[in-house]
């Protein structure tokens, strides 16, 4: 059974906050208390009614999301980004106080640097090298490529729609770097712009990808030849390095 969180206290918390980012510049909405029964009221002044949840709105001046997060009476946090190309979500479960405190820090610091944008599963076998046993999956974004250490929706954020995991489908996901990289140190953040030269490796059974960046540093990614990648990074990357790209 799921332990319930104090609601009054952790609006109580909420305003406290409310507060500090009024006073970093962001638009903050009052807190919105929930009913049991679902409809929401506002309860900026006075003591908090008795209610299923309570829920805040933020919004940067340089932001590309909004967020709304949601304290559940069952301890679970709903956070939601919402941009012109779609909404991602993510729950999370809340187990104390503080754990609420921590989440409405990172939920913030989140949404300054998300980017919802478009993304195309590549390979869901994707390693770093012969000697990585843990397969990954490796995406294909507008700008980069991201190799993402037991899957990209388990460190990022949840993706929303069916077929997230199809190769051929292309998903709307919240993206974060600092998450992505800070997720395992396998994990790799590949940035066009940043490319000097790469390589395509055939092969029978694994394929794979030679990246040397312009600051020297290196990278290398496998998988199986079975999947979509070299192909789709073929026909993707050829354009836009031209001779650089070696297949």
């Amino acid at each position: 059974m799921k332990q319930r969180i104090d609601l009054d206290l952790a609006g109580a918390r909420l305003d406290l906050h409310r507060q500090w980012w009024l006073a970093e510049g962001l638009s903050v909405s009052p807190a919105l208390w929930r009913h049991q029964a679902g409809s929401q009221v506002s309860a900026e002044r006075g003591p908090a009614p008795a209610t299923g949840g309570v829920a805040v709105w933020i919004a940067g001046p340089d932001w590309g999301v909004s967020l709304s997060v949601e304290l559940q009476l069952d301890g679970t946090a709903v956070l939601a980004y919402q941009a012109p190309l779609g909404l991602v979500e993510e729950r999370v479960r809340v187990r104390s106080l503080d754990a609420w405190d921590a989440l409405l820090n990172d939920a913030v610091q989140r949404a300054s640097r998300l980017k919802v944008q478009y993304a195309q599963l590549l390979a869901a076998s994707c390693t770093t090298g012969w000697l990585d046993w843990f397969h990954g999956e490796l995406w294909l974004l507008p700008d980069s490529l991201v190799r993402v250490r037991g899957g990209f929706v388990d460190t990022v954020v949840n993706s929303v729609g069916p077929g997230i995991r199809e190769h051929t489908a292309t998903s709307v996901i919240g993206y974060d770097p600092v998450a992505v990289l800070g997720g395992h140190r396998t994990n790799k953040v590949i940035p066009f712009d940043g490319i000097a030269h790469a390589r395509l490796h055939p092969g029978l059974t694994t394929a794979g990808l030679a990246v040397t960046m312009k600051d020297g540093t290196r990278h290398k990614l496998l998988w199986l030849s079975s999947e979509p990648a070299r192909r789709v990074l073929a026909d993707r990357l050829l354009p836009i390095f031209g001779s650089r790209l070696i297949r």
